[in-house]
C-alpha cells in the first residue's frame, strides 16, 4: 500500500511540474522525502526541479542520492550527466551517459543527451555519429536535426524533424524540441511559411499563463511606490559597494554577449542568471516582518531593515565572487527590480541591453524556453505586449531614479565590437584587456540559450532577421504598435 501511495504522490508532483508549478511540486516532494527517505524516485524528481531552476549543486546532490538508492537506473545516470553538461563538465557528462547506456543499451534519452553534449562541446560530427547510432528515436532526432543545421544540411534536418514531429506518444518537451528544430531548419532553408507553422506548433505545446492585465497592474504599483515625489522618502542603504553590475533586458537582447565581454576581464566574474534577488523579493515580507506585500511594504520598513536585505544578497554571491572587483548578475528579470536595486546598492551599475523589438520578438518566439518560463513568448501578440510593458517600466526607472546606467544596443554591439567593448569596460571602470575582444575563447560555461553563440566569434547576421518573414509577423507588429512591414 505504501508503494502505491508513493507512486500517487509522485504523479501529483509530476503534474505540478508539467504545468510549471515547481515550488508546489518541490514542497510536496520535500515533505514526502522527509518521511520516506528511501523513495529515490521522489529524490530524483527533486533533482530535476533543482536542475530546471539552475541550482546545479543541489541537482547534483539529489542525483547522487537517487543513484545510491538504485545504481542500475539508467535514467538516474542520464540525469546526472545532463546536470554535468549544464555545469560545463562535458567530459564527465559523456562518461556518465556511457554508463547509462551500459545499464540499458536501448535507453534513447542517454544517446540524445550524449549527442547534445557533443553539440555543446562544438563536436558536431561526434553529435551526428551518436544520434545516428539510435536512428529511429524521436529523442535523438532533436540533436540529429540540430547537428545537420550546423552543417547547413537544412533539407536533411527538415526530413529528420518531420519524421517524428507529429508523434504524440513522446514527452511534451521532446515534441517541442522537434517543432522548434524544424522551424529553425525551415527558416535557414528560406521556407518561411513552413517555419511559421512549425514555430506555431511548438509554441502551442508550451504552457501559457501570461496576462497583460497583470503586467500592467504590476507596473502601475511599482510606478506608484517609486513615483517622483515618493522615491526620496523610501529607505535607502548607505553603501559604497561598487562591485555589482546588473545586466537587464528581455531574452535574446544581446545580454550574454555583453556579460561575456566583461567576464573575460581578469578582474570581473559573471554569475549568470542567478535567482538571488527574485527570491529575496518573494521572501521580503517574512524576512522583514512586514504586514504589507511587496512593494507597498517599503512604506513601513526602515534603513536597517533594508541593510539586512542587502547583506543577505551579498552573502549569497560573495562565495562565488571571490576576489573579483566587478560581479555581474545577469538575471534579466531584475528589470522589474531596478527600483529595489537602487535602494539597496546605490552605486551598482545597470547595463540595459536593447534590440530591435521585431528581431528580439522573433528570436524569442523561435526559442524553446524551459517549461513554465517566459510564457509571454508563446504567441506573437503576448510577445509584443510584454515588450511594450517592459519598455514602459524601464522608461519610468530612467525618469525617476538616479541610475548609473549604460544602454547597449545589440545592433551597435555586433557592428563595432571594439568600440562597444571599450565603452562597456569604461563604464565598469575596468582597464581594457585584449581577452575581452576574444571572449569566446574563455571556455566559460553559459547556462542560457545563447550557449552556441558565445562559443564562436561575434557575428551580425541576426540583425534585421525579421524582415524576410514579411507579413507573417503582422500579429507581432500590431501588438508592438507598428502598422506595416519595414
Amino acid at each position: 500500500m505504501a508503494a502505491k501511495d508513493d507512486a500517487q504522490l509522485r504523479d501529483r508532483a509530476r503534474a505540478l511540474m508539467q504545468t510549471g508549478r515547481f515550488e508546489d511540486a518541490r514542497q510536496l516532494l520535500a515533505d514526502h522525502t522527509a518521511r520516506r527517505r528511501n523513495d529515490h524516485e521522489a529524490i530524483a524528481m527533486l533533482g530535476q526541479i533543482a536542475m530546471i531552476e539552475r541550482d546545479l549543486p543541489l541537482a547534483e546532490s539529489m542525483a547522487m542520492r537517487a543513484l545510491r538508492g538504485d545504481r542500475r537506473r539508467a535514467d538516474y545516470h542520464a540525469m546526472l550527466a545532463e546536470i554535468l553538461t549544464t555545469a560545463g563538465r562535458h567530459k564527465e557528462a559523456i562518461a556518465r551517459f556511457e554508463q547509462a547506456i551500459k545499464c540499458h543499451a536501448g535507453y534513447e534519452a542517454a544517446y540524445a543527451g550524449k549527442a547534445e553534449t557533443w553539440l555543446r562541446m562544438g563536436r558536431t560530427e561526434k553529435a551526428l555519429e551518436t544520434a545516428r547510432s539510435c536512428p529511429d528515436s524521436p529523442l535523438t532526432a532533436v540533436p540529429h536535426a540540430r547537428a545537420l543545421i550546423r552543417l547547413k544540411q537544412y533539407d536533411d534536418a527538415i526530413a529528420i524533424a518531420q519524421q517524428h514531429a507529429n508523434t504524440t506518444s513522446i514527452p511534451l518537451d521532446v515534441q517541442r524540441g522537434l517543432w522548434f528544430a524544424l522551424a529553425t531548419a525551415c527558416e535557414r532553408a528560406e521556407r518561411f511559411e513552413d517555419a511559421f507553422e512549425a514555430a506555431t506548433q511548438g509554441n502551442a505545446l508550451s504552457a501559457g499563463g501570461w496576462s497583460d492585465e497583470a503586467a500592467q497592474t504590476r507596473n502601475e504599483t511599482l510606478m506608484r511606490i517609486f513615483s517622483s515625489d515618493q522615491v526620496a522618502r523610501l529607505p535607502r542603504v548607505n553603501s559604497d559597494d561598487e562591485r555589482l553590475i546588473f545586466i537587464v533586458g528581455i531574452p535574446r537582447c544581446g545580454s550574454t554577449l555583453t556579460e561575456q565581454i566583461i567576464d573575460a576581464h581578469s578582474q570581473a566574474i559573471g554569475l549568470g542568471e542567478i535567482e538571488t534577488l527574485g527570491r529575496l523579493v518573494l521572501d521580503m515580507p517574512e524576512h522583514l516582518g512586514a504586514r504589507l506585500p511587496w512593494p507597498d511594504l517599503l512604506n513601513e520598513v526602515n534603513e536597517p531593515s533594508m541593510a539586512s536585505l542587502a547583506k543577505t544578497y551579498l552573502a549569497d554571491i560573495d562565495a562565488a565572487a571571490g576576489s573579483a572587483t566587478r560581479v555581474i548578475d545577469k538575471q534579466l528579470g531584475n528589470i522589474i527590480h531596478i527600483g529595489l536595486i537602487n535602494l539597496l546598492f546605490p552605486k551598482a551599475r545597470i547595463i540595459h541591453c536593447t534590440r530591435d523589438p521585431m528581431d528580439m520578438g522573433l528570436s524569442c518566439w523561435m526559442q524553446k524556453f524551459a517549461p513554465g518560463t517566459n510564457t509571454w513568448a508563446n504567441n506573437l501578440t503576448s510577445l509584443g505586449q510584454m515588450i511594450r510593458r517592459t519598455d514602459a517600466l524601464m522608461t519610468h526607472w530612467k525618469q525617476t531614479l538616479n541610475l548609473n546606467l549604460l544602454e547597449v544596443p545589440y545592433e551597435a554591439l555586433v557592428g563595432d565590437l571594439d568600440l562597444w567593448a571599450r565603452r562597456i569596460l569604461d563604464f565598469c571602470e575596468l582597464p581594457f584587456e585584449d581577452d575581452c575582444l576574444r571572449f569566446w575563447e574563455s571556455g566559460r560555461t553559459v547556462l542560457t540559450l545563447s550557449n552556441d553563440q558565445v562559443r564562436q566569434p561575434i557575428y551580425g547576421s541576426a540583425v534585421g532577421r525579421h524582415k524576410a518573414w514579411g507579413a507573417l509577423l503582422n500579429p507581432l507588429r500590431a501588438s508592438l504598435g507598428q502598422t506595416r512591414p519595414d
